[in-house]
């Protein structure tokens, strides 16, 4: 693992535990610091492009189980929280397997309609990267990005601040690199919805969430404001420009 075993302390870790206590963009659906996360919430597996799951510290991603988009919700808050940690000079990296739940929901007092959808390390980040993380980076095809093209087909001729967003998915984070999510132009609106039967709905609707928030940032950052309406099936969410 590249994180080493200090947990995360000083006025970052306080920032970011009180951004995070704060931070409510949806409904039911929330991100927990974990300062010092103790080494039995972790199986021990090697995973993905990570390695043997190690960490001091974590961020706890949870969701409210009853709703019916609480994954997205939560892909979109984890998110938020796991750019905000790496702005205050953190290492993250998100672990979707690997992770003892029903540990993390006793220490967190969390009730029973609340899952634990996903967990990010947390702590102080090596320079380098050791042979067998660079190994299973390999394995995992994490250099490997899907062209404009394959996510949104016909997207050259789309708006600039479309292709602006949708640049700013093609970095997102997804269960073991698959970016699961693709777009489409309806008028003033880029409808976000996935394909593929390679990994659970649930997870692709989680990657999802993760991609609305880095299309919000690239729409926004070409100057247009706009917002998101949650959908149901393969339909994850409308972005409609306002």
């Amino acid at each position: 693992m590249y994180l080493p075993g200090r947990p995360i302390a000083g006025a970052e870790a306080e920032a970011l535990t009180q951004f995070c206590a704060t931070y409510s963009p949806f409904p039911g659906a929330r991100a927990i610091v974990l300062a010092e996360a103790p080494p039995e919430i972790f199986t021990g597996w090697l995973l993905g492009v990570y390695g043997k799951v190690s960490s001091p510290s974590a961020l706890v991603f949870v969701g409210d189980r009853r709703l019916p988009d609480a994954a997205a919700r939560t892909g979109y808050t984890a998110e938020g929280a796991a750019l905000e940690a790496t702005a205050l000079g953190f290492s993250t990296c998100w672990i979707g397997g690997g992770v003892r739940r029903r540990e993390v929901m006793w220490m967190l007092g969390l009730e029973e309609h609340e899952h634990v959808y996903s967990i990010s390390a947390l702590g102080y980040s090596h320079e380098d990267k050791t042979l067998g993380e660079r190994a299973t980076a390999g394995m995992a095809r994490a250099g490997s990005r899907r062209s404009l093209e394959a996510i949104a087909p016909g997207s050259e001729f789309w708006p600039e601040w479309v292709k602006s967003g949708l640049e700013l998915v093609r970095v997102a984070p997804s269960a073991t690199n698959r970016q699961p999510w693709r777009f489409a132009l309806e008028g003033r609106s880029v409808r976000l919805f996935f394909e593929g039967r390679d990994t659970p709905v649930i997870s692709k609707r989680l990657d999802c969430g993760i991609a609305m928030l880095h299309f919000e940032l690239g729409a926004r950052s070409a100057g247009v404001e706009g917002r998101w309406e949650l959908l149901e099936g393969n339909d994850v969410a409308r972005w409609t420009s306002t």
